[in-house]
């Protein structure tokens, strides 16, 4: 079919054989495809489209779908249309039409299957709107497809989403590793989670002090031990775990300030209670003191560094009236409080970093002694691309 006319339109509407009419629109979408059309012959092309794709079979939309997915000015209802079906056909439109807007694309991720969510991840370009989406669907193929793509913006919030969720799933790290102009706090987060040749490479690239990727990996040690194995045990269990950690010397000033912050308080209360060496009920009542000098005794008892102590009797005055949830952490809210008194104390805000993060950098910061804002510890991370 070397031109297309009105005629056309007729003839298959009086032809009302099936196979006829979805032969004649497959031979409408390789006209289309072959990109010799003009305005007016184009539009008699949606208008035969129009007839026959209600009732075609989903074998020919797929097979049309096809044909039409590369075509640089496909008509936006009828690529609108495609999408939206069902996934046999909706994919090829999916992964590679242009004629695809983002609200487009985000309302398919909303409203479709995870399969046409893949399929959108599958595209050469994709904005950080919709890598956001798609990451949200925390589902593998998606975030791995995302996370390989250099080409598909990836904001630093929706970075930490990944490693969030994805810490351990290897191939989904090590893509992300690979991306190129990482933010440095991506970059430092990475350094506790992977490890050999993709480690020594980030650690090349970025150009990280050796001293400092160590102390990252130790503290992200200390923070997974408090998130993952300590997040399900009983109040039992979780005695015995501090009493094994005290008993090798690995209850650590940063790992019992760590629960603090992150509000684990089933760790936090027999870990307070052997640093002070007294009993759990009177670490409880030293808390919930009001008269302003129980958090001060119960640090003195710690023996904790003298410069440790302001950012200790703050939280611990926040934690006073907190009523913990299952596990003994504490409500969700508190997290930004916390976060309050960490950047007070690292002199501001960073926003590409993780709350993790930056309970990390203020421990850091403490644990070297440090004034506010200066030494080689507390430089504020920047982008790589702002390097």
């Amino acid at each position: 079919m070397a031109y297309l006319s009105q005629e056309d339109v007729e003839r298959l509407a009086a032809d009302r054989t099936p196979a006829t009419r979805a032969a004649t629109m497959l031979r409408v979408g390789e006209v289309l495809a072959s990109g010799v059309v003009g305005l007016e012959e184009r539009l008699i092309a949606y208008a035969i489209i129009d007839r026959v794709l209600p009732e075609a079979e989903i074998e020919i939309r797929a097979e049309l779908a096809k044909f039409l997915k590369n075509v640089p000015w496909l008509d936006h209802r009828l690529a609108t249309r495609l999408a939206n079906d069902v996934l046999e056909v909706a994919e090829p439109i999916l992964a590679e039409s242009l004629a695809l807007s983002d609200e487009d694309l985000l309302a398919v991720i909303d409203r479709h299957s995870i399969g046409h969510a893949r399929a959108i991840a599958k595209r050469s370009k994709l904005t950080a709107p919709v890598t956001s989406a798609l990451i949200k669907t925390e589902d593998e193929v998606c975030v791995l497809r995302v996370a390989s793509n250099d080409n598909a913006e990836l904001e630093v919030g929706s970075m930490h989403r990944v490693l969030d969720r994805f810490a351990e799933h290897p191939p989904v790290v090590e893509a992300v590793s690979q991306r190129s102009m990482l933010p440095l706090a991506i970059v430092e987060r990475l350094t506790a989670v992977v490890g050999g040749k993709v480690l020594q490479k980030l650690i090349e690239r970025y150009d990280i002090p050796a001293h400092r990727v160590s102390r990252l990996i130790q503290h992200g040690r200390e923070h997974v031990l408090l998130t993952s194995f300590a997040l399900d045990q009983s109040a039992d269990e979780i005695r015995s775990l501090v009493e094994r950690l005290a008993d090798n010397k690995l209850l650590t000033t940063s790992l019992i300030l760590r629960a603090l912050c992150l509000g684990n308080f089933t760790f936090l209360l027999p870990a307070l209670a052997i640093q002070a060496r007294i009993p759990s009920r009177n670490v409880r009542l030293l808390i919930a003191d009001e008269s302003g000098r129980g958090a001060e005794r119960l640090f003195e008892h710690c023996a904790f560094e003298p410069r440790l102590k302001g950012m200790f009797i703050r939280l611990i005055e926040l934690s006073r009236n907190v009523r913990s949830r299952r596990f003994g952490f504490a409500p969700s809210g508190w997290r930004a409080e916390v976060l309050a008194v960490i950047d007070l104390e690292l002199g501001g805000a960073n926003p590409e970093q993780s709350f993790d993060q930056r309970v990390t950098e203020v421990l850091m910061r403490l644990e070297n002694g440090k004034d506010r804002g200066r030494g080689p510890d507390v430089t504020p991370l920047r982008s790589a691309s702002a390097q």
